[in-house]
């Protein structure tokens, strides 16, 4: 093992993070307490997707910097097709007498894989307006979201009516979890405080006070969702994310973790089992039908195994992950 001179609770991080999308995907502690399911993975842990948008953005700064936008701008792509070709049984069959719906899923993306699409789109937005000031970035950012969860609080609350079309355009997740709307900002949130050193400013007690700030707006929130019968992914838009994910990010600069781990292993775990994990997810729900805790685990058991294979299977295509 390697002492990787990157921030390494970064990484620790990131695993926590793909673990917590697995547990939503399979519907963790909903049988036992709806409530409780809904209050932690629907709300106080949705920051997930969100702190992944956050921290590409921060390392995308060293990408742009030293002109490797083009290396990094293939190598998702090349991501995308491979991973797209992996499911392509899931949204190919269902589809192939329908080439609006194969096209719509080439375009964003199936399932989980629209984070790879966006990414990649999201990140090359973020290469052209590089130059804007980080006040400039960061007011376009707010103004992004703030029209992304406008549109979606429309559907959500059911404040369009007619004509149906509209109806159908605002309860089209897409529509407001794209990579205009949702991704950039996020990326930009991240790069912005990595252009301007922003993690370092902070002292450990100001993130402490954020941190208890993002958990009791995200609670509040995801309390007025409930109420209101809100059913939400991780990956939707919510208000409380804009101020959680950027602090959980710079959270990881003012608490260390030390441990002898490698940091580009810990990092290639997290990304194959967020990948890889609906693909285990089906394949135990074809098989057996196990309540929602005794799925998660052996799907998360499941993802390591097959993530340290694609691990091994990455050495030699490069490409997989």
């Amino acid at each position: 093992m390697q002492v990787s001179p990157r921030n390494i609770l970064i990484d620790i991080l990131k695993i926590i993070a793909s673990l917590l999308v697995v547990a939503f995907h399979c519907n963790f502690l909903y049988d036992h307490n709806e409530f409780v399911n809904y209050l932690f993975f629907k709300g106080i842990f949705r920051p997930v997707i969100p702190f992944f948008f956050c921290v590409n953005g921060f390392f995308l700064y060293t990408i742009f910097k030293n002109g490797r936008i083009k290396f990094w701008a293939k190598r998702i792509a090349i991501l995308y097709v491979i991973w797209m070709l992996i499911f392509s049984y899931f949204w190919v069959f269902p589809n192939y007498n329908s080439p609006k719906k194969l096209l719509l899923n080439i375009v964003i993306g199936f399932n989980h894989l629209w984070y790879v699409a966006s990414f990649l789109v999201g990140g090359l937005l973020l290469y052209s307006i590089r130059k804007l000031s980080n006040k400039t970035l960061l007011i376009g950012s707010i103004i992004l979201y703030s029209i992304g969860y406008f549109i979606q609080i429309l559907g959500d609350l059911k404040l369009v009516t007619e004509p149906e079309l509209l109806v159908k355009l605002v309860n089209f997740t897409p529509t407001h979890r794209n990579f205009l709307l949702f991704d950039l900002p996020f990326l930009a949130l991240g790069y912005i405080i990595r252009r301007s050193n922003f993690h370092k400013q902070l002292k450990r007690r100001h993130i402490i006070g954020l941190l208890i700030l993002s958990v009791v707006l995200l609670t509040v929130e995801s309390l007025f969702n409930y109420y209101y019968n809100i059913d939400r992914s991780l990956s939707i838009i919510c208000l409380s994310c804009f101020i959680a994910a950027p602090v959980l990010l710079l959270s990881t600069f003012s608490f260390t973790v030390n441990a002898r781990l490698d940091s580009k292993l810990l990092s290639s775990y997290s990304i194959a089992i967020y990948l890889v994990h609906p693909l285990i997810v089906f394949i135990i729900r074809y098989f057996v039908t196990l309540e929602s805790i005794s799925l998660t685990l052996v799907a998360i058991i499941l993802s390591i195994v097959a993530s340290y294979f694609l691990i091994q299977l990455n050495k030699k295509l490069k490409y997989v992950l």
